[in-house]
């Protein structure tokens, strides 16, 4: 237990310190200078009368903060930490008083020569689980300027994290179906426009569109329409593959980005064909809807990314909202192409 994981060892990552506008503690409550004059030595290091000291200090400091807290002696062997440590990290102060810190042990270079630490480090709880925190680190120092003990602050960001991703996934989620909205189907475009230039391959975008959704909304009801939205995003990531961009575009139309398509025309031609094909055969079994079973084809627009266009996400789009149209026109199920021109008709 000698090297117990009461933060793990540290991952920097390099962001700007913060400008202050004056010294003061990263302790709530008490400034760096008071704390730095306890007045302790090498030798009475961990008797009472110095841990009475620090409690009182520490008490002003307001200790039991939202922050965990670790008191270490010169050493870095752990005499006191708060109930947010606990906390945060899961181990007891039982279990952490009197062991060392690994993540403090690992920086104790860096501790000697500067005297402090703020940074950002990847913590490991006592289940396993990682989390990220904002580790800051200051020594107390005697009359001599000999360092005695130092004080350890974090902050566990893994909450915080995890509410950006949640945000940033909302941004870029369609919230019925789960699949990219239409922000993210734009920065998927532009990255197969850019690959396909970069790795003279090229790419497509395939526009698929519900034949007689709208009928089915009608009969069914707007719910039961949901739900067809929703086995269909399904079956379209499960016939793709989960490295194929699909994006509902809105209503019942959905957006597929198709890269690495071949270096030549007919190459891309015949790899677009089958994956179209794939498209038409996983609608091909009926729905199952409240117990009721429907039916459904789609009508599929094709616009080819050549590797020398300069093309816009937005264009691309739009040849391939038009080319579906003629899709539907010519009685649906069946894929046309912008630049192919060929029509190929459903069984």
């Amino acid at each position: 237990m000698e090297a117990m994981d009461t933060l793990t060892q540290p991952t920097r990552i390099s962001v700007p310190r913060p400008k202050r506008k004056h010294a003061a503690s990263t302790l709530p409550g008490l400034s760096l200078p008071e704390l730095a004059h306890v007045s302790t030595t090498p030798d009475a290091v961990g008797d009472e009368h110095t841990l009475a000291q620090l409690d009182r200090c520490i008490a002003e400091t307001t200790f039991e903060s939202s922050e965990g807290v670790v008191v270490t002696d010169a050493d870095l062997r752990t005499l006191k930490v708060n109930n947010s440590f606990t906390r945060i990290t899961g181990f007891s102060k039982r279990e952490a008083i009197g062991f060392r810190s690994t993540i403090l042990s690992d920086i104790r270079e860096h501790l000697v020569r500067d005297r402090s630490w703020n940074d950002e480090v990847i913590g490991r709880k006592k289940s396993g689980e990682t989390y990220s925190a904002k580790l800051r680190v200051k020594a107390v120092v005697d009359a001599h300027d000999r360092v005695t003990h130092y004080i350890a602050t974090f902050n566990d960001l893994s909450a915080k994290e995890a509410l950006q991703r949640k945000i940033t996934h909302l941004g870029f989620t369609d919230s019925l179906t789960g699949l990219k909205n239409r922000s993210a189907l734009l920065i998927s475009l532009q990255r197969a426009i850019d690959k396909s230039r970069e790795q003279q391959s090229y790419a497509a975008v395939l526009l698929v569109d519900m034949d007689d959704f709208r009928s089915h909304n009608v009969r069914l009801g707007h719910l039961a329409g949901d739900m067809l939205l929703q086995q269909s995003a399904r079956r379209l990531v499960q016939a793709l593959g989960p490295n194929v961009a699909v994006a509902r575009l809105f209503a019942d139309k959905f957006m597929v980005v198709l890269e690495e398509l071949g270096a030549t025309t007919d190459e891309a031609q015949v790899n677009v064909q089958a994956r179209a094909a794939c498209i038409r055969n996983c609608f091909s079994e009926a729905f199952d809807i409240n117990a009721t079973p429907v039916f459904a084809s789609v009508s599929m627009g094709l616009c080819l990314i050549g590797m020398q266009n300069v093309i816009s996400t937005d264009v691309l789009i739009d040849r391939a909202e038009m080319v579906t149209y003629d899709a539907k026109q010519a009685g649906g199920d069946c894929l046309f192409s912008f630049e192919f021109g060929a029509m190929e008709h459903g069984a």
